[in-house]
């Protein structure tokens, strides 16, 4: 008797052979929560008439079948070519080694214990996953065969890839230069002068992540030697021709899957890094970026000029004991807002540390600076931020020659306590 279950989207179809009813039922309802349509037989010759009429992805089968052993079942299916590239899955109840042996030894996938169907679910739902999988991106295919070529294009197509298709490395090379690509498929007898290795070579010589494209190499040439000469050249895996469909898809997704993966990792490093590099209050970036992006600053300042100036609250600490320290953040927030207002690219507001700031002013005349800082202190009062009449002091200072960082904030820093000296909310030069 079978059972069809059919869910929705895109379906894998199963053969389950199991006598006992209650376990047809458990593992029915599994295989219909994963989207995969399954009919179900009790006994290994139903099986063997099931997979004659219509081949499976997936077979589910128990040890003990009652006609035969499910490991039989298997051998005989293979034998009348009834399997192809099926998985085959085995449940059994027993727990000895050699029934487990018996089963890997006559071609089963996986082997699970009925006590334990919470691993078959979990082995079934990443199975699912895996083949129908949809993939996404631009493929570089490089195939001196018409035939070969129209066979990797479906398959990859199926899949959701874009394919680009040249019969030469050096037509595919031109290519890579000119457009992005998110995985290279390459032969390794092309046309033209150069080979598929040659082409390897070239793609891991591109600068930046077009030097880390993942690279699958394909060869009907079944020696040992060229395989390991195009892994060392770069190459992330490898197929022998002829290719069968499933395995190029597997290896394929495979590989994408581990780029896109790693290209997640990079970019949780890089914004990890950005945070570490930011002020959390203001968001402006902070002392630590500062030092770490100063050298590069410093190059450019000595052929640009550089002008500091060094912010700083007035009174800050009446704020946190008056109105508490809630509203001394508003308070920064506030002016932090203003300083950032102020700069265009490529000057910068910095949050160097309490209520002091800075402002990274390259290529600016200092009349200029002094107007701007003028005008900074001006805003401030006008805008009472968080409600306050607040005031800043700005010390200024130009790099000169021989300066570092520490001699030109030194100077900057004068000048702002020459402000603090003269009554505060007001601008001096060092």
């Amino acid at each position: 008797r079978h059972v069809r279950v059919v869910g929705h989207g895109p379906l894998m179809k199963a053969l389950l052979v199991e006598p006992s009813t209650f376990l047809r039922t458990v593992i029915g309802s599994i295989f219909a929560r994963h989207n995969i349509a399954y009919d179900a037989v009790v006994n290994g010759e139903s099986a063997l008439a099931a997979l004659a009429e219509e081949r499976r992805d997936l077979l589910c089968f128990s040890f003990e079948l009652g006609d035969m052993r499910g490991t039989d079942l298997l051998r005989e299916a293979r034998q009348r070519g009834l399997l192809g590239l099926t998985t085959a899955l085995m449940l059994t109840s027993r727990r000895e080694r050699a029934v487990f042996a018996e089963a890997l030894a006559a071609g089963v996938s996986e082997c699970f214990l009925k006590s334990d169907l919470n691993s078959f679910e979990a082995y079934v739902e990443q199975w699912e996953k895996s083949v129908t999988r949809r993939l996404s991106g631009r493929v570089l295919l490089v195939e001196d065969s018409l035939t070969a070529a129209r066979f990797y294009r479906k398959v990859m197509s199926g899949l959701g890839l874009d394919v680009f298709w040249f019969k030469s490395a050096e037509d595919a090379i031109t290519s890579l230069a000119q457009q992005d690509y998110q995985i290279v498929v390459t032969d390794y007898v092309l046309d033209g002068f150069q080979t598929g290795l040659s082409l390897i070579r070239a793609v891991r010589s591109q600068p930046g992540k077009k030097g880390e494209i993942p690279i699958l190499a394909l060869s009907a040439l079944g020696s040992a030697s060229r395989r390991v000469d195009l892994l060392r050249a770069g190459a992330n895996d490898f197929v022998n021709k002829p290719v069968v469909a499933e395995e190029l898809a597997a290896r394929l997704g495979n590989l994408l899957t581990l780029r896109q993966l790693w290209e997640q990792l990079e970019a949780q490093h890089e914004l990890l890094k950005e945070v570490a590099l930011r002020d959390h209050l203001t968001s402006l970036h902070n002392r630590h970026y500062l030092h770490s992006a100063w050298p590069h600053t410093l190059a450019r300042a000595r052929q640009e000029g550089l002008v500091l100036a060094v912010v700083d609250v007035d009174h800050f600490k009446r704020v946190n004991d008056e109105y508490g320290h809630a509203r001394g953040d508003e308070v920064l927030i506030a002016i932090a807002d203003l300083l950032r207002a102020s700069c265009r690219l490529p000057q910068e507001a910095i949050r160097y540390g309490g209520e002091e700031f800075l402002l990274l002013l390259p290529a600016m005349p200092v009349a200029d600076a002094l107007r701007m800082a003028e005008e900074l202190c001006a805003q401030v009062a006008a805008s009472r931020p968080a409600g306050l009449q607040m005031t800043v002091s700005i010390g200024v200072s130009s790099l000169q020659e021989g300066d570092d960082f520490d001699r030109l904030f030194a100077r900057a820093d004068v000048a702002l306590y020459e402000c603090k000296q003269s009554g505060r909310n007001c601008v001096r030069q060092r």
